[in-house]
C-alpha cells in the first residue's frame, strides 16, 4: 500500500536509530527535529507524500511586514524550498506543506528532502516574530526564463 513510503521511512529510521520506523495504519508519521514538528502524510493511495509543520499562530498585531515577509518567502519558492506557506484564517495558523513523490526516491534523496523542510519551516518560522523591515529594502524578483511561463 504505501511501500515507497515506508521504505524510505524505515531506512531513514535506521539512520537516526528509529528501528521500524514507518506510516501507521491511517497514513501518518510525525518527527520532531529540534522545534520543528514534521507530519508526514500519505496522499491516498499513491506514493505522494505530505510534509507540514506549524509555523506558529500569526500575531494579532502582525500587520502587514510580516505577511509581506512570508509572502516573499513564498515567492518562487525562494525561501521555502518548494514548500508553500498558508494561513488558516479561522485559528490564525500559519503552516509551511510540501507534497513530495516517494517513487523513485532513495534515502539520500528523502534525508535531502527532511532537511530542506525542516530548514525551511525554521526560517519561516523566524519570519513571524523578525524584525520589521527597514523601507530601504528592495528585493529583486528571480530571474525565469521566458519560455517557463508559456504554455
Amino acid at each position: 500500500m504505501h511501500d515507497p513510503i515506508n521504505r524510505l521511512l524505515a531506512d531513514f529510521g535506521n539512520a537516526l536509530g528509529l528501528d521500524g520506523l514507518s506510516l501507521d495504519e491511517s497514513g501518518y508519521c510525525c518527527l520532531s527535529f529540534d522545534q520543528v514538528v514534521v507530519n508526514i502524510e500519505s496522499v491516498g493511495e499513491s506514493s505522494l507524500v505530505l510534509l507540514y509543520s506549524s509555523l506558529g499562530a500569526l500575531p494579532a498585531d502582525a500587520g502587514p511586514e510580516v505577511c509581506r515577509r512570508l509572502l516573499e518567502a513564498n515567492y518562487f519558492f525562494q525561501g521555502t524550498a518548494g514548500a508553500t506557506i498558508g494561513l488558516d484564517t479561522a485559528s490564525g495558523a500559519v503552516a509551511i506543506t510540501r507534497v513530495v513523490d516517494a517513487a523513485g526516491m532513495d534515502t539520500l534523496d528523502w534525508e535531502a528532502a527532511i532537511k530542506a523542510f525542516v530548514d525551511a519551516a525554521e526560517s519561516c518560522a523566524g519570519l513571524l516574530s523578525a524584525e520589521p523591515l527597514s523601507t530601504e529594502r528592495i528585493a529583486a524578483p528571480p530571474q525565469v526564463d521566458a519560455h517557463i511561463l508559456r504554455a
